[in-house]
């Protein structure tokens, strides 16, 4: 007890924190003695003990450090179980010592405390050896680290409670022996650690699944540097065999026709011959067994050109190895192999099909007269989804999925996630084939939960997303299933509940921990982040070239080798910082919105949300209004024949040949509207709706709605609604629960603007110049030039302002979204660094970027729009406004202007954006000199002007600076003025660009 309340255990900090200077030591008898009592009794008097030596008496009306009754009922129960445990360990290794780890002495008090046997046992395990390591004598210490070795294996192969929970305690027990048994001065033990440290990890039921196999080859590969063949070759080959089968996991990753592949799969299969000549049959007649199964899983279990050849070659491995083994011999051995035959025999593609059938059931039950219930649930549950698969196969789906619930009895979501996925995939699936689609819906409900299980233990934000893009066909399986079934609300809430995870993790963990200080190892891992940013930027800043806005393309790859060598080095701080995260760390648990709750975010009744999804077969179009729900389904406009003619007609050809695109605009939007069935969708299901909030899914993302034609004459969708978009309503949620700060047009709100950062986009000097006359921006919120438009003063003004116009050079990378990027005069600000919480922007109301491709992006497969204007979202805006592609300088200026003019007049932002659209669009040439008609005027002023200053002084330079801006706005409009075209602006791609994020 005393080497417990030394610990930095939670619980033992609590106590010392009360006790003060009080004697440890002392305490630390007494609340032994506590445990001798009866249950009933020792927490009254632990209470006693505790009560005895805090500060716990008289009270007064004055300030007091007592500690309140009801917390130190807490502190005692907390102690009490601290206790409790205690006792338990030390009995276990007295036990452990005393047999000489003995399983038949030592299980049955395992099998007693079953309760016990949990992951607040590992972590006290953890602290109380630690303590005990850095106190006690070098012969007392070896002994007790050699006890908890062997407990560590004793409770890595016991087969009964929680067996996730049984091997995070094996791997605490060998991971803190290592503090005594260095590899440099016991380094045989060491090895033994290593090597059992790799089966635990092997086995690991917590945590990745990719990650946990890395960790055991790692601590295979470590126990070998010590058991060389020629020294150690039985540990050698005892290494070897259980490294096997983790790299015949690790190879299924491998594309089958790569040469790597069949190399390292030979490779395995020599290993395999070389342990054979260590673990002979006469010899090592246990290990032979297991190194010949392991020889014909690989042969069984890894893709191959010959697999058929292969799989005959795996059952006649099995069959000899069952002509040595009996029942009774070795009968764990003995079962093992009966599964592993009825595994080969149920993918066998010779021979006859219900004879094979026949062969693996019968297998399955001679294995399941060892593997019981009772005393191998685990494993038993493992035979009765292969049951269920072998039932399926045969087309007898009724057994099959009967097998299945069997599985799952005891491989539920919340204890066995990976495993249960397993069985209540092939149960939704088999049940989905047969039409079944209640049987169906349940199978893939506790897939998701096993999914979503899953991937809340891992802290990899990368590793995450694996998990989910494996198990998206899940989600949409659900969806088609609820479908078909007539659940429509519960289709809509799991095809939402599928979006943006990414997304929806980042803005959770800003919602949730805005105003906290952030801690110091985010701290320093940020300015890790910030350094090579700045890297970045000085090797940009080298090759630097002359663009205008309309000229900036979505870049697809990094500019150079140095950048994408940099790139990478940053793409590994933000996943060490995203381990930091409280969403990712389990700290903060995000909750999938129902139809209720989504329909509380609709504000007004004519109002509706327009969410996309798109399956194998179709892409359906939920329609949700305050009160009800309603479905429109496209039918044939699959993932292959919608999302990828996207992909074919709109976003290659942007581009790789932009010209073609512009030209092609109005007939792809044409027929997508055809495709989308916009028309009947109006008539049918929009019928006294004015406003959509649109929720796009993969390249849906990419299309600018309002340009899509109604099917009515000359009629758009954006003229007939109002229309703002979302990455998913969760993130709607997460905009609304922001703090109000203000209304647009609030003469409390401070306004600021960044102008053409680069010195080189005339229009967008002269768009600033007119939004600070309207809202009387003041100098000090302008940001003008390459003088003054840098990094830092940037994101100075975005924390002061509450409305911030940015109109200068941007540039999405899609195929790096993190490294999209604001074009500033010394560097840029990338997504990454919005995303960071070192970019908290609490006070936004509205973002308005009046850029190139800020909502340019390539959707993931789990549809995580990753783009410069969901960056400002997490940040803390509550509303964005952005666009689609690469924009044109002139229409941009004059949309931002007339944009700004309707907020003036109290329009919200879809209103206003319309509005803006639509004035564009019908803008003639005879509109420009309302607009310019003092550019013309102004520039020849400046001429008359040059002759005034000395070239190279401060103010020749402003002049010249002036000067090109009119000049080049000047010639542009003389452009415009002499073309042919009535309306300049008419064709969408001038206009169709612009859409808003988030809020009214």
């Amino acid at each position: 007890m005393t080497n417990f309340l030394q610990s930095d255990d939670l619980v033992a900090v609590k106590v010392r924190k009360q006790l003060k200077d009080k004697s440890l030591q002392k305490i630390a008898v007494e609340l032994e003695r506590c445990l001798s009592l009866s249950e009933e009794d020792r927490i009254f008097a632990v209470k006693n003990v505790l009560a005895a030596n805090v500060a716990c008496g008289e009270s007064n009306r004055g300030s007091s450090d007592e500690i309140e009754e009801i917390e130190l009922l807490d502190l005692t129960e907390e102690v009490l179980e601290k206790l409790t445990y205690i006792d338990f360990l030390l009995q276990i290794l007295l036990k452990t010592s005393q047999s000489s780890a003995d399983k038949k002495t030592v299980y049955p008090l395992l099998q007693d405390n079953l309760d016990k046997l949990d992951l607040n046992f590992a972590d006290l395990l953890r602290h109380w050896s630690k303590n005990y390591f850095a106190g006690e004598s070098l012969y007392k210490v070896q002994t007790v680290a050699g006890t908890i070795s062997n407990f560590g294996t004793l409770i890595g192969q016991f087969p009964q409670g929680n067996l996730a929970n049984n091997l995070d305690i094996a791997i605490v027990c060998f991971e803190v022996i290592e503090f005594i048994f260095t590899r440099e001065e016991y380094p045989i033990e060491w090895a033994i650690s290593k090597l059992n440290l790799g089966n635990a990890y092997g086995n690991r039921i917590y945590g990745d699944h990719t990650e946990n196999r890395e960790k055991a080859i790692g601590a295979y590969q470590d126990a070998l540097k010590i058991y060389s063949r020629e020294e150690y070759p039985i540990e050698w080959a005892e290494t070897q065999t259980n490294s096997i089968l983790l790299y015949s996991a690790k190879i299924k990753n491998i594309k089958m026709d790569d040469n790597s592949y069949v190399k390292l799969l030979d490779k395995l299969v020599s290993i395999c011959n070389a342990v054979l000549e260590i673990f002979t049959q006469d010899s090592f007649t246990e290990k032979w067994v297991i190194i010949k199964n392991n020889l014909a899983s690989i042969y069984c279990d890894t893709p191959h050109p010959n697999r058929s050849d292969n799989l005959e070659l795996a059952i006649d491995i099995y069959n000899e190895v069952l002509g040595v083994l009996n029942q009774e011999s070795l009968p764990q051995e003995w079962a093992n192999t009966q599964l592993n035959m009825g595994i080969a025999y149920d993918k066998r593609l010779q021979g006859d099909r219900q004879e094979n059938f026949n062969l693996a059931v019968q297998a399955y039950q001679n294995s399941l007269k060892v593997y019981t219930r009772e005393n191998y649930p685990f494993t038993y549950a493992i035979l009765q989804n292969n049951l269920g698969n072998a039932y399926r196969d045969q087309g007898l789906a009724t057994s099959a999925i009967n097998y299945y619930w069997l599985a799952l009895e005891i491989h539920t979501h919340t204890a066995y996630p990976n495993e249960s996925l397993r069985a209540s995939r092939n149960l939704g699936n088999t049940a989905f084939k047969s039409g079944d689609w209640d049987e169906a819906i349940k199978g893939y409900s506790i897939a998701i939960k096993s999914v979503e299980t899953s991937r809340s233990w891992v802290k990899s934000e990368s590793r995450r997303q694996k998990i989910l893009e494996e198990s998206i066909g899940i989600y949409e399986s659900m969806v088609q299933a609820c479908i078909n079934a007539g659940q429509i609300e519960k289709a809509f809430e799991y095809s939402e509940r599928s979006r943006s995870k990414r997304l929806v993790d980042l803005m959770a963990s800003y919602n949730l921990s805005q105003g906290e200080e952030i801690p110091p190892k985010v701290q320093e891992l940020l300015q890790q982040y910030e350094e090579l940013q700045r890297q970045i930027d000085q090797e940009r800043q080298s090759h630097k070239s002359e663009n205008n806005r309309s000229e900036t393309r979505a870049a697809w790859e990094a500019y150079n080798e140095a950048i994408a060598s940099l790139e990478t080095q940053k793409q590994q701080v933000w996943e060490n910082l995203r381990r930091e995260d409280p969403v990712l760390a389990g700290e903060i648990q995000v909750n999938p919105l129902s139809l209720s709750e989504i329909q509380k975010l609709i504000d007004q009744p004519n109002t509706a949300i327009l969410s996309f999804y798109t399956t194998n077969s179709d892409t359906h179009i939920f329609v949700v209004q305050q009160n009800q729900i309603t479905l429109h389904t496209c039918t044939g406009e699959g993932l292959d024949t919608l999302q990828r003619w996207i992909e074919q007609n709109w976003l290659l050809p942007y581009r790789d040949e932009p010209k073609k695109w512009k030209t092609q605009i109005n007939c792809i939007l044409r027929e997508l509207a055809e495709r989308l069935q916009i028309s009947e969708l109006i008539s049918e299901d929009l019928q006294g709706i004015e406003e959509l909030i649109l929720v796009p899914h993969l390249l849906l993302h990419q299309i600018p709605f309002a340009a899509l034609p109604t099917g009515e004459y000359q009629e758009y969708l954006g003229d007939k609604f109002l229309i703002r978009y979302t990455p998913s309503c969760q993130i709607l949620e997460f905009c609304q629960q922001r703090d109000t700060v203000g209304t647009f047009n609030d003469i409390s709100l401070q306004y600021g603007t960044v102008e053409d950062a680069e010195d080189n986009l005339p229009c967008a000097r002269f768009e600033g110049e007119q939004l600070a006359q309207m809202y009387n921006i003041p100098p000090e919120n302008r940001l003008i030039g390459s003088s003054q438009a840098t990094s830092k003063n940037y994101r100075q003004l975005a924390q002061q302002v509450q409305v911030l116009h940015s109109c200068h050079h941007a540039q999405s990378r899609l195929d790096n979204p993190l490294e999209s990027q604001l074009k500033l005069a010394d560097g840029s600000i990338t997504l990454g660094q919005l995303m960071t919480p070192s970019w908290r922007l609490p006070q936004l109301v509205e973002v308005f970027l009046s850029c190139c491709e800020t909502n340019l992006g390539t959707p993931s497969l789990t549809d995580d729009i990753f783009t410069l204007s969901t960056g400002f979202l997490c940040a803390g805006a509550r509303s964005v406004v952005s666009t689609l592609w690469s924009v044109n300088d002139l229409a941009t200026a004059l949309f931002s202007i007339f944009y700004y003019q309707q907020r003036q007049e109290g329009k919200n932002r879809p209103e206003a954006l319309q509005k803006a659209q639509i004035q564009l669009r019908e803008f003639t040439k005879l509109d420009l000199n309302k607009i310019f008609q003092e550019v013309e005027v102004r520039e020849k002023e400046l001429i008359g002007n040059r002759k005034k200053y000395l070239s190279g002084s401060i103010e020749y330079e402003e002049w010249k600076l002036e000067y090109n801006m009119y000049a080049k706005l000047n010639r542009r409009i003389k452009e415009i003025e002499n073309s042919t075209q009535q309306f300049p602006f008419s064709d969408p791609h001038y206009w169709a660009a612009f859409i808003c994020h988030g809020l009214l």
